[in-house]
Formats: structure tokens, sequence, C-alpha cells
């Protein structure tokens, strides 16, 4: 009897994708680090020195949109993405998706950047292109998996695009809106969005931490009643300060918010991860939540103490960037498969990153040593954001290392 000789194929096997497209956490944060270099750097030496600076109606309304829609933007869709993937159970976005989706966002900085020269149109869809491409991923993954209850994550970020398309169009003169209060509100929802997944992560984190090392304390809070009126204390503040953002009203919900953050922040336990640095940066990231918070509610109720530009640095380069370094590097290490433990790059770009959101706040309080405390406040953040990208650049670039670890909250 005649064996059947199995065919043979001669179709070569489909070429593997370079490791930096395996998930979004890799080239949107490390997009993100260049860009909170870039969006400073040269605002700061238009400011100074006058070199010619990327206009959006200012050049100061040109940097507030990249550090906030660009910078937040990129870090959000690295989160996201990511985390789907593990809340769902699906493969994770990579490949060509993901080529697109951060195509995309470097066509939204380069209309961005040329937004005076472009069509009104033009500028607002290319600003607004990216979190509508990343909104549509998120939801045909969850939707997918059947995962409801997330989509309340997607529906913030659509709230944020919404704002970075008025905030555009309003700095193009296109609305008659006020591009200060859009911006700001903007930040407030990029708080929300912190509060919401922080108050999942940072308990959770913590108490994983905690149970491995035996560390024999009251376990962190996890996420109840009183964190839904820690939200619902921001989602106020919120509607107030679109109603009236000089308003006493506006300014009393922040800093009641401030309160009820500070004390959520205490029930996470955040004392005891001194001994576990890549752990505290979690807690010392959202600690400038409540702050910033506060300081915003006081610009608002006493002007003349400290302005709301000052104060929204501590939400912008505290809260957001502080915990973009802390979710970025334990990202770069959990999903690449290596040990999640801070190295001393991170720590360094960690401690630099909160020093100079310090040195900002200070410096609009001393006039006579503003540009100095500036100049200070700068180079720490260039040479945090430099330690991040020399530290966990290769990381995010380069292969796995064996089996990734998983955000495990659900």
């Amino acid at each position: 009897m005649n064996a059947k000789t199995a065919p043979v194929s001669i179709r070569e096997p489909a070429p593997a994708s370079h490791p930096f497209w395996s998930g979004a956490f890799r080239p949107l944060f490390l997009c993100a680090g260049l860009l909170a270099i870039v969006a400073v750097v040269w605002w700061v030496a238009g400011f100074v020195h006058g070199v010619p600076t990327p206009m959006l109606g200012t050049a100061s309304f040109w940097h507030a949109h990249e550090m906030i829609f660009g910078f937040g933007g990129a870090a959000i869709g690295g989160f996201l993405l990511t985390a789907i993937a593990n809340w769902t159970g699906r493969p994770a976005i990579s490949g060509p998706m993901l080529m697109g989706l951060t195509f995309t966002w470097i066509l939204g900085r380069v209309v961005i950047g040329f937004g005076e020269s472009l069509p009104v149109a033009l500028v607002i869809l290319g600003a607004i292109a990216y979190f509508v491409f990343l909104i549509a991923l998120g939801q045909r993954e969850l939707m997918a998996a059947r995962n409801f209850k997330n989509l309340r994550v997607l529906a913030v970020i659509g709230v944020i695009a919404l704002f970075d398309g008025l905030f555009t169009a309003a700095c193009l003169d296109a609305l008659a809106l006020d591009a200060v209060m859009l911006y700001q509100t903007a930040i407030l929802t990029i708080i929300l969005l912190i509060s919401l997944i922080g108050g999942r992560v940072i308990p959770a984190f913590t108490r994983n931490w905690m149970t491995r090392d035996h560390i024999n304390a009251p376990m962190p809070t996890m996420f109840n009643r009183f964190d839904m009126l820690c939200l619902a204390s921001v989602a106020i503040s919120i509607i107030a300060g679109i109603i009236d953002p000089a308003g006493t009203v506006f300014g009393a919900a922040l800093l009641l918010a401030a309160v009820l953050h500070g004390v959520r922040l205490i029930r996470w336990r955040g004392i005891h991860s001194w001994r576990e640095p890549i752990v505290a940066m979690l807690h010392l990231g959202y600690f400038w939540v409540p702050v910033g918070l506060a300081l915003l509610g006081a610009s608002v109720i006493w002007p003349d103490a400290i302005t709301s530009r000052d104060a929204l640095h501590g939400l912008t380069g505290g809260a957001i960037a502080c915990m973009v370094i802390a979710i970025a590097g334990r990202a770069a290490l959990g999903h690449t498969g290596r040990e999640v433990r801070a190295g001393v790059l991170l720590n360094t770009a960690f401690a630099l990153i909160w020093i100079s959101t310090v040195f900002r706040v200070v410096a609009g309080q001393s006039d006579g040593h503003y540009i100095t405390l500036l100049a200070i406040a700068t180079l720490m953040w260039i040479g945090g954001w430099l330690a991040f990208l020399i530290g966990y650049g290769p990381v995010l670039i380069g292969p796995s290392q064996k089996k990734p670890q998983g955000i495990p909250v659900r």
C-alpha cells in the first residue's frame, strides 16, 4: 500500500512583528516620554530666549495642548490598551493596528505644530483623530469580551477628546469659548480618570506587595462607596468650573474634593510602602491629586495668593506626570517579563520629576526669582525624563525576557 505523502508547503512563514509593536505600552509610553521633553524645552526656549515656537493662538496654548492632550493622550492610550488586554483576556492590540494608532498620534503633533497655517477644520480633526481611534479600538475589545463595566473608562476619555476639539477651536478663534477654562477642565477630567484607575490599581498593587512580603500591617481599603464619593467630588468640581470658573462654589468643591482624596490616599496604607519604591511611587504620585486640587481651589477663592496657572502645575507636573512615570515604569518591567522592582534610573526619574513640580509651583510665588526657579524646574524635568528614556527606552524597544505579567486588576 502506498503511503500518502503530506503536501509540502513552499509558502514562507509570516515574518514576526518587531517586539516594539507587540503592545501599546511600548510605542505610546516612549512617545509620551519624548514629547514631555520636546514640548517643555521648546516652550521654555521660546519664553526665555525668544526661540521660534509653534503657535496655537499663542505659544503657551500650544505648550498646554501638547502636554495635556499629546503627552497625556499617549500615556492614557499606553495604559488603556495594555489594561484592556488583561481585563478581557483578548490578545493585545499589536502590529499594523498599533502602528496606525501611533502614526495617528504623531500626525496630530505635526498638525497642531502647524495649526496656524492649516485650515481650522483640518487642525481640529488632526487633534482629535488619535482619541477617536483609541476609543474605537477600546470599544471593540470591550464589547467583544462583553466587558461592559469598563466602558465608563472610555466615556471619560471621550470627554477628554471633546475638550481637545473645543480647546483647539477656541485657540484658533473658531469658537467664542474661554480657552483657559477648557484646558483647565480637560486637566480635571484627566484627574478624574486617574482617580478612577488609581482607585483600582493602587490599593491592589499595594495589597499584592504587602501580602508577598508579609508586611504585618492593616491592608489597603479596596474600591468601595467612599471611592465613588471621591470620584463624584471631582465630577461636581468639573461641572462647577464650567458653569462659573471664578466662582466660590467651584473653589469650595475643589477644596472638598482635595480633603476626600487626601483621606482616600491614607486609606491605601501608602505609609508602609517606603520599603518598595515602585509601590511608593504610586502613592507619592497620587499625593499630588489632593494637593493639586487644594492649590487650584485656593487659586479660585484667593487668587492673590496663587494663580490658577501655577496651581494647575501641581496637577499636571505632579499628579499626571508622576503617575505616568510610576505606571509606565511598572508596565515596562512587568509586561516584558522582568522583575517589577524600581532600579536606580526609575527612582531618579521619579524623584526629579516630583521635585521639579515643587520648584515649578513655588516659582510662581517668587516674582524676583521666577526665571531661576523655572530653570531649575525645567532642568529637573528634563533630567527626569532623560533618566526614564535611558533606563526604560531599551526595555520598551527590545524583546521580552519571559512571559509578561499582566495588570492584576479587573
